[in-house]
C-alpha cells in the first residue's frame, strides 16, 4: 500500500464511533482503505500530488451507515417507477389509493397490475380492497394491492385463480388465506409465504433478470443518498440469490449486500445445508443467516400480546372485530424446530417479532437451540427484529442468552399516535420500541427502516430514537426510552457492523477498515434534538472510497 493517501478529509469534525478514540480532524484512505485517522498535521503528511483533498468546510465525517434489515428487492420491485406506490407516505388518503389503482389498471389493459403500500391505520377513509372491490376494478386481469407492512394481501378473483388458491388450497407454513364462512377464499392473504403466492400473478413478469437488475441499481441508489454503505436483504428468496450477487458484484454498486434467506421446513430439513461462512466485507455479497417470522404486524392485528387490542373502529377496520389478542404464525413447536434446525446448520437466525407473547416462545426456541452448546449460540448472535411490545425484562434474557436486537423506531415516528389512540392505549405507545430498556440491557442495539414500510432514513431512525416523536402531531411516545444522540448514531454504524459480523471492517473509522463514509452538513451532536431532521442532511456517501453520491 502506498504511503501517499488517495483522498484525505480535513476541515471539519471525525467522528469516528471508535470508543478508543471517537474524535479526530482528519482522515485518509488509500486503495479503499482507511490509513491514517489523526490530527490535520498528521494526516496531511500523507498527501502527495495526486492526492484529493476533501474541504469538509465545516461538515461531519461519520462511517457509512448499516441499514440492519432492510429489503432492497422488495423496493426496487415494488415502488421504482413505474411501480403503483400507494404508501400513506406518498398517497395520504383512501381516496387517491383507488384514484392511482384505477388509472394504473386503465394505462395497463390486459396486464396484471401490482400497487403496495396500503395502510388502513393511516389512510383513514380507504375502504378494505376486498375481492369484490377489486374485481369491479379489474375482473379479467390479476390485480393485487399488497399492504405497507408487507404482512397482507388482497386480491381479485384472476389472481386467485392464477395462483390456484381454492377452497381447497392448505394454508402454507407460517401463513394462511383468508376464507368466508363457506370456506371459500375471500381474496385477503396473511404472512409472507400467503402474501407472495398472490405477488407472484402480478410479479412474475418482473422478474426476468434485466428488470431485477434494473430494480436493484435503482434501490442501491436509494440506500447511497441517505447513506448507507451497507445493507442487508431481509427476506431473500432462494431463486433471488443469484440475481442479487450479480447486482452487489456490479463494478459501480453503490451499496455492499448481506441476506438473510427466507428460512422454510424444506431448508431446515436439507441434511447437507451448512453455512459457508460469513464473507469479508471486500466481497458485495454475503449470506448472513436465515429468516423466520414468528409474528407479524400491529397493523393487522397480527400479534401475540399479553395485553388486549381495543375494540373500536380502528381495530374492527384490521381485523380484529371484538378479538382482544392476535396470534403467532407458527405454533411454539415449529418454530422451536425451524430455530434448533438452522441453528445446527450453522446459521444466524433472525426472527421477526414484535408480541411480548411471541417474544416469550422465540426466547424458548433460541435457549432449546442453546440448550447443548451455549456458547455457540452466543458466538452465532442470533437476531431478534423489530421487538415492539417486548419487555425490559425480556430484553434482559435475550441479552444473557447471547441474541442481540435490532428496533424499528418508525413504528413511534409514523403509527406512535394509532398506537396510543387506536390499538393499545398510551402505556403501550410508550415502551413500545423500548430503546433505552434494550440499551441498558446490555444490547448492543441497532436500527433500521424495514425496507419500504417507511421511508428508509438512518436519520430519521435516530430523530425518532432522541425524542420519540411522533409525525405530524409532535406528540412524544415515551420520553424515558429516549437514546442519546451518540448512542443512536452507533446504532446505525458499529453495532450493525457487529450484528453482521463485519465489526473490524465497517461501522468505525479506524485505520485499517474499509473508508465507507458519509458526509453529514454538521456534527449531529451539536444540534438541537427536535431539529435534527432539519438541521442533518447526508451531502456525500463513499462506499471503500469511491464516491457513490453526492
Amino acid at each position: 500500500m502506498s504511503d501517499t493517501a488517495e483522498r484525505i478529509f480535513t476541515g471539519g469534525p471525525v467522528l469516528t464511533m471508535d470508543p478508543a478514540a471517537p474524535d479526530a480532524e482528519a482522515l485518509a484512505v488509500c486503495d479503499g482503505i482507511i490509513t491514517a485517522v489523526g490530527t490535520t498535521r498528521d494526516v496531511l503528511a500523507l498527501c502527495g500530488s495526486s492526492t484529493d483533498v476533501v474541504n469538509l468546510k465545516g461538515r461531519a465525517l461519520l462511517p457509512g451507515f448499516v441499514e440492519a434489515h432492510g429489503h432492497p428487492t422488495i423496493m426496487g420491485l415494488a415502488i421504482a417507477p413505474p411501480a403503483v406506490d400507494v404508501r400513506p407516505f406518498t398517497v395520504p388518503t383512501g381516496r387517491e389509493v383507488y384514484e392511482k389503482i384505477r388509472a394504473a389498471v386503465a394505462s395497463a389493459p390486459g396486464r396484471p397490475v401490482g400497487a403496495y403500500g396500503i395502510d388502513l391505520l393511516l389512510q383513514r377513509d380507504l375502504t378494505l380492497p376486498t375481492r369484490v372491490v377489486l374485481d369491479e376494478i379489474s375482473p379479467y386481469t390479476p390485480l393485487v394491492v399488497v399492504s405497507n407492512s408487507g404482512h397482507a394481501a388482497y386480491g381479485n378473483t384472476p389472481a386467485l385463480l392464477a395462483a390456484g388458491i381454492t377452497a381447497a388450497t392448505p394454508d402454507p407454513s407460517g401463513a394462511r388465506f383468508v376464507r368466508d364462512a363457506q370456506g371459500e377464499p375471500t381474496g385477503e392473504a396473511h404472512e409472507s409465504a400467503a402474501v407472495i403466492a398472490l405477488m407472484n400473478t402480478v410479479a412474475n413478469d418482473l422478474l426476468d433478470d434485466d428488470h431485477i437488475q434494473s430494480a436493484l441499481r435503482w434501490s442501491f441508489g436509494r440506500h447511497a443518498r441517505v447513506g448507507i454503505t451497507t445493507v442487508t436483504e431481509m427476506a431473500a428468496e432462494p431463486r433471488l440469490l443469484s440475481a442479487l450477487r450479480t447486482a452487489a458484484e456490479h463494478p459501480d454498486a453503490e451499496v455492499r449486500l448481506r441476506a438473510y434467506v427466507m428460512g422454510t421446513p424444506d431448508l431446515a430439513a436439507d441434511p447437507d445445508r451448512r453455512f459457508a461462512g460469513h464473507a469479508p466485507a471486500h466481497d458485495m455479497f454475503g449470506i448472513s443467516g436465515m429468516k423466520l417470522w414468528a409474528d407479524g404486524t400491529p397493523w393487522q392485528g397480527s400479534i401475540a400480546t399479553s395485553f388486549p387490542f381495543q375494540d373500536n373502529d380502528a381495530t374492527a377496520r384490521i381485523g380484529l372485530d371484538h378479538c382482544a389478542h392476535g396470534t403467532m404464525n407458527y405454533g411454539p413447536d415449529e418454530l422451536t424446530d425451524l430455530a434448533v434446525a438452522f441453528t445446527a446448520q450453522g446459521f444466524s437466525v433472525a426472527c421477526h417479532v414484535h408480541g411480548d407473547v411471541t417474544f416469550e416462545a422465540v426466547l424458548a426456541a433460541y435457549e432449546k437451540a442453546a440448550a447443548t452448546a451455549p456458547e455457540r449460540l452466543r458466538a452465532l448472535r442470533p437476531r431478534l427484529e423489530h421487538c415492539g411490545a417486548v419487555t425490559a425484562n425480556q430484553y434482559r434474557r435475550a441479552a444473557r442468552l447471547g441474541a442481540t436486537v435490532s428496533l424499528f423506531m418508525d413504528h413511534v415516528r409514523w403509527w406512535g399516535d394509532v398506537l396510543a389512540d387506536d390499538l393499545f392505549g398510551p402505556d403501550v405507545a410508550a415502551r413500545w420500541m423500548a430503546a433505552r430498556s434494550a440499551v441498558d440491557a446490555g444490547h448492543r442495539v441497532s436500527l433500521h427502516n424495514d425496507g419500504i414500510c417507511s421511508p428508509t432514513d438512518p436519520l430519521s431512525s435516530i430523530a425518532t430514537a432522541i425524542t420519540r416523536r411522533c409525525h405530524p402531531s409532535g406528540r412524544v411516545h415515551g420520553p424515558d426510552e429516549r437514546l442519546t444522540v451518540e448512542e443512536a448514531l452507533r446504532a446505525v454504524t458499529a453495532n450493525p457492523a457487529w450484528q453482521l459480523h463485519l465489526e473490524n471492517e465497517i461501522g468505525m473509522l479506524r485505520t485499517g477498515m474499509r473508508a465507507d463514509l458519509a458526509v453529514l452538513t454538521r456534527d449531529p451532536r451539536t444540534v438541537n434534538p427536535d431539529r435534527f431532521q432539519e438541521e442533518i442532511r447526508v451531502e456525500a456517501t463513499y462506499l471503500s472510497g469511491r464516491p457513490t453520491w453526492s
